[in-house]
Order: structure tokens, then sequence, then C-alpha cells
């Protein structure tokens, strides 16, 4: 004889809501994931950063002025100041970097340069392929600039900072 088996309405009731319960959390778990992904993907797309503006600023002579080199935020004006480390108060160099990117895919920098021990002041507009090297004429032409931009975050950024030297943070122990 086959057993039929009854239940109370409260007891079905307490079984749909527990149903929905871990279907929703579980359609939650599903909608959260695709978000993060989404989002990680969008932070390590190549240049989501802005650009690397590296200047090596050469005297007549050749010699190493200043490596001003900063992080241009997308759509937004950088600015560094290089400070005498002895005299906090004497300024050896400023510089304002605006980055666009141009729909070909090179860097339109808008950017003023100062060197005041030099009387070097310098601004303009250059396009510059990213990872390629670009040699500016500063003040009247005795100071020289070589101009290197790179995307942020990029295999040729991460390049870059091994061959610099910079290192992330030291692995984790398991």
């Amino acid at each position: 004889m086959p057993t039929t088996l009854t239940m109370k309405p409260r007891q079905i009731a307490a079984l749909l809501v527990l149903a929905f319960l871990f279907g929703g959390s579980s359609a939650e778990v599903a909608v959260q994931t695709s978000r993060a992904v989404a989002r990680a993907r969008a932070e390590h797309r190549v240049g989501s950063v802005g650009d690397l503006v590296a200047f090596q600023v050469l005297g007549g002579d050749g010699q190493v002025i200043a490596r001003p080199r900063l992080i241009a935020p997308v759509g937004r004006t950088a600015h560094l100041v290089l400070r005498d480390p002895l005299d906090p108060e004497t300024v050896q160099l400023t510089l304002h970097v605006e980055a666009a990117r141009e729909a070909s895919g090179d860097i339109l920098l808008d950017y003023a340069l100062k060197v005041p021990g030099r009387s070097v002041s310098a601004s303009g507009k250059v396009s510059v392929t990213p990872g390629v090297e670009r040699a500016l004429a500063l003040g009247d032409g005795v100071v020289t600039a070589t101009l290197l931009t790179l995307p942020v975050p990029s295999a040729a950024f991460d390049a870059y900072l091994e061959a610099e030297g910079v290192r992330g943070p030291p692995p984790h122990a398991i």
C-alpha cells in the first residue's frame, strides 16, 4: 500500500521560502561575481590608469640634469616639483603634463617644463608614440630632453620598471 506524504501549509511555506532564499542567494552570487570580474578587467586594461611620462633632461655637455618621471592620469593634469634635498626652498625643476590618447594610439602631451637653475622654460604640445623615445630641444636649444611615454598598466610599463630596478612587493610566503 503506497504511503502518501502530507505536509501542513506551514511546512510548504517554509520549504518555498528556503528554496527561494537558496535560489536567490546563488543568483546574487552570480551577479556579484560577474560585476567583480568586469571591474578587474577594467582595472587591468592597458592604459586604464594613465600614462608614464619620463623625461631625461640633458645639459649642453650631455650631462643628465634631471630625470623626472610621473604618471599622468587620464583626463587630468599631473604636476611634479623637484626640490634641492639640501635646501627644500630651492626648486630645481617643475613639470606639468596633461596626456590624451589620440585615435591613432599615439599620446598627445601638453607639457610645461622649467629648470630655474639653468634658466630653461619650455612648453608645448607634442604627439608621441608609446614606447618610442623622442628628442626635444628645450629653451634656447642648449638643454635637450628625451621623452618616453608608456601606458599604465601594460607589459611595456612592467618591463620599464624591471629595467629601472624597481620591484613590486615581495611575494608572500605560504
